[in-house]
């Protein structure tokens, strides 16, 4: 049988490493019955016992087979796979079966395996099953450098809790390795019997380091089914990477804080920003006079010094591990406290879910996912629907300063109001369905984040595979919070739209188990792979062994910011100003077709073993129904990819034009640019600006010349007979124009004439000074003798004056 693809994926599905004996799917068949039940009503731990028996640890396949590991090698596979298709070699099951797997020798494993774990740094591999916890330790080098033909590789194994985790004791349900551990061996483990214990396997595999009661009360709804740890360390971090979230049966959310393992490591501006804003709660709390108040100065004292105690104990962790120092990361010891109360179990989270919203639907899982600025818990629910919460208040320490020897009066008012006003809330901002029309009633729902994306995840069940991508509404809620830091006045009401809106989330069935009622096939593993050869892939796996894949994309991050987007628009306006040239692109800009993001669009069917294996599939009503809504989805999506082509295409013709017309533009200015900018024109330019030179340095000369002539012959200053005339022109100008001068006294009796005259009109008879006719004439002539002198001296003045100004120049 030939095997033709263009993936290496596509042969690495027949690849005999998922193939399984008769016993196997006998017992795999019975499983599947297990994680589908009837009724929600019940108090075992079918649906929240995490399944994953599919992992990877940096390019090694690891698949559990009943009690049994095994590996593969994917860079070693696909160098395989490239070779063949160079060399045009067909691609057949013998060919994949040359690059066997490897079986990892492990005697202590005797149980039937239902989840696997690698550690951060992928040494470790975690192997737990019902009652059942091993400590694989892996090859350092990876098995790609072990010899193709060693089928089995001797691993050395550590059973952890031997006396916790047996048959007649607590089940396990969920196992986590802490990313705080400096040693990376920390491991955090929540059983059937209401308690987290966290193991550090480097030195004591058998007792807990920390363990932690999480029981309330006797009621089974209320019994812990899953958690969260919240995230790794950085340096805006707050108290969430020291925090553990977990939920109960009912859907009451709880957290413990502070948790961190006794040796942990730490980024050195973590924990001074949180030493920061303790001290700034302190301060502010302690200038009040509320009671309430003084109570919580209490506890910032006790954070306060918790945080100091770490900051002390990493001076000699420093000493030990210098090479933490290097990464601003801090090697601290959190056991060496100055006091001794244990951890507060906080909550329950105080959220406007209804009680009765859930009905009788468990919690299967939960999932902490930190998008800046949102701090976000993801409840999964047997029913198929998932919650988004926003926790809208910050975690923060506590303890249970009541269970200590001498309690004082302070410690019972701390106690109290941390107990009834103090409680963490929570938003739910929608809630999912990532059931398809198929999928069971009930079922078991297992959360897993992207590796590369924050705002999405992934929900793996008996339906399938559902992509949950949180983009849109995340970002929203990013520029709102943006605009708050930047005390914008409508910062308040932009977040108040976002709650309003609620904009969904973006959901897609990747894979589709349940294509038709009555048949299922449950996914029991899935991995993100992000490895730059092997490339960006979600891997999943069903309970009887089927590999399935589905490639994801890298996003294009093509937003722009606002000064470019204006700059763009200003250089567009302009162009379309010119009158000597006419583009052909239009405005407003070209926007192009949305790209697609990182998740695929269609959902890739799986057909359930009952219904694939050599057996007629019935044509009915519901198979009909199915491939109409297949066939109109592949439709649609290929009219909406052809709409986006002919946008483009025409787009592309049209800028192909305004090319060549750019191109023809840039060839006239060029030989413009030649012409004044050449070579010979240049030279011709340079002989221009030397001529004009040498005649400006004549004129020059000439200038220089005509003033040393005028100095020579001209006397630059008055001399003092000068001076004098000045003087006596100032003095004859302020007697002839001054306010008591010639010209005002002739002009006062020019007016005081004109009023006699206009008198003696009136009535000639009338004389008031008594004068005779002689005595007028008398004085009539005098004045006219005394104008005649006046207008002889201003004649004379202004002789004077044109004297001086000729002699001045």
């Amino acid at each position: 049988m030939a095997i033709s693809s263009d993936s290496w994926l596509d042969c690495l599905v027949k690849h005999p490493i998922f193939e399984i004996s008769e016993l196997d799917k006998q017992r795999v068949e019975s499983s599947k019955t297990k994680q589908n039940v009837i009724s929600n009503n019940i108090t075992d731990f079918v649906l929240q016992r995490h399944i994953c028996v599919l992992t990877m640890r940096d390019n090694d396949l690891f698949v559990a087979v009943g009690s049994t590991i095994r590996v593969l090698n994917l860079t070693e596979f696909k160098d395989a796979w490239t070779t063949a298709s160079k060399n045009n070699i067909q691609l057949s099951n013998n060919w994949v079966s040359s690059i066997p797997y490897k079986i990892l020798d492990t005697p202590e494993i005797n149980f039937n395996i239902e989840s696997l774990t690698p550690n951060l740094n992928g040494r470790l591999l975690s192997v737990n099953g019902q009652h059942s916890l091993v400590i694989v330790c892996l090859p350092r080098q990876g098995f790609g450098d072990v010899s193709m033909f060693k089928k089995s590789i001797d691993c050395r194994t550590l059973t952890i809790g031997r006396k916790y985790y047996s048959s007649d004791k607590g089940q396990l349900l969920q196992v986590k390795w802490h990313p705080l551990s400096e040693t990376r061996t920390h491991l955090v483990a929540l059983s059937s019997d209401n308690t987290l214990r966290m193991f550090d396997i480097s030195t004591d595999i058998d007792d807990p380091e920390q363990s932690f009661d999480l029981f309330q009360n006797n009621n089974a709804s209320e019994t812990a089914v899953t958690f969260s740890i919240g995230g790794t360390s950085h340096d805006q971090s707050g108290w969430e990477p020291f925090t553990i979230y977990y939920a109960l049966r009912n859907g009451q959310i709880y957290m413990l804080c502070p948790v961190i393992p006794f040796k942990s490591a730490i980024r050195k501006g973590h924990l001074d920003n949180l030493m920061n804003l303790v001290d700034a709660k302190y301060q502010k709390e302690k200038v009040s006079d509320s009671n309430d108040i003084n109570a919580l100065t209490y506890l910032y004292k006790l954070q306060k010094q918790w945080l100091q105690d770490l900051f002390d104990s990493a001076k000699v962790g420093c000493k030990a591990n210098p090479s933490l120092m290097n990464n601003d990361t801090l090697s601290v010891v959190s056991n060496t406290s100055s006091f001794n109360f244990p951890v507060k179990i906080q909550g329950p989270f105080l959220t406007n879910c209804p009680t009765n919203s859930r009905g009788y639907a468990q919690v299967t899982d939960i999932l902490y996912v930190y998008s800046e600025p949102l701090h976000i818990l993801i409840l999964a629910l047997s029913n198929g629907l998932i919650q988004n919460h926003m926790l809208n208040t910050e975690s923060d320490a506590q303890w249970d300063v009541l269970k200590a020897d001498g309690v004082e009066r302070w410690q019972h008012e701390l106690h109290d109001l941390l107990k009834n006003r103090y409680l963490p809330t929570a938003i739910l901002y929608e809630e999912a369905n990532v059931k398809t029309k198929s999928s069971p009633s009930v079922q078991s729902i297992r959360l897993v984040h992207d590796s590369l994306y924050k705002d999405t995840y992934y929900a793996y069940h008996s339906g399938g595979v559902t992509a949950v991508n949180m983009n849109k509404w995340l970002d929203a809620f990013k520029n709102a919070f943006q605009k708050v830091k930047d005390g914008k006045k409508d910062a308040l009401a932009g977040l108040k739209s976002c709650l309003d809106k609620k904009t969904p989330s973006d959901i897609r069935h990747l894979i589709n188990t349940v294509p038709f009622y009555g048949a299922f096939t449950p996914v029991v593993g899935l991995f993100v792979m992000t490895d730059i050869y092997l490339s960006y892939t979600l891997i999943a796996m069903t309970f009887d062994y089927k590999l399935s894949f589905r490639h994801l994309n890298i996003r294009h991050e093509s937003e722009q910011d606002k000064d470019r987007e204006a700059a763009i628009k200003n250089q567009l306006k302009y162009i379309v100003k010119e009158t000597e040239y006419e583009p052909l692109l239009p405005l407003p800009p070209f926007e192009k077709p949305k790209q697609p993001d990182n998740l695929p669009s269609q959902s890739k069917i799986i057909i359930p073993s009952e219904l694939s294996d050599a057996k007629e599939l019935v044509i009915n009503e519901e198979t009909l129904r199915f491939f109409s809504e297949s066939a109109e989805q592949i439709r649609y999506a290929t009219r909406e990819l052809n709409k986006a082509a002919m946008k483009s295409k025409e787009r592309l013709c049209l800028q192909q034009k305004e090319f060549e017309n750019q191109v023809s533009t840039i060839c006239d200015l060029y030989n413009r640019y030649q012409r004044f900018f050449s070579t010979e024109a240049k030279k011709a330019r340079e002989q221009e600006l030397q001529e004009i030179t040498q005649r400006h340095a004549k004129l020059r000369l000439r200038m220089d010349k005509q003033l040393r002539l005028v100095l020579n012959n001209c006397q630059p200053d008055l001399a003092n007979e000068e001076n004098e005339w000045t003087e006596k022109l100032k003095e004859f100008s302020d007697k002839l124009t001054g306010s008591s001068g010639y010209a005002s006294r002739v002009e006062l009796l020019q007016n005081q004439l004109e009023q006699l005259k206009i008198q003696s009109g009136k009535d000639r008879k009338f004389n008031p000074t008594n004068m005779s006719a002689s005595q007028l004439q008398n004085t009539l002539s005098i004045l006219k003798s005394q104008s005649e002198s006046i207008n002889e001296a201003k004649k004379r003045i202004e002789n004077m004056e044109n004297k001086v100004l000729t002699t001045a120049s």
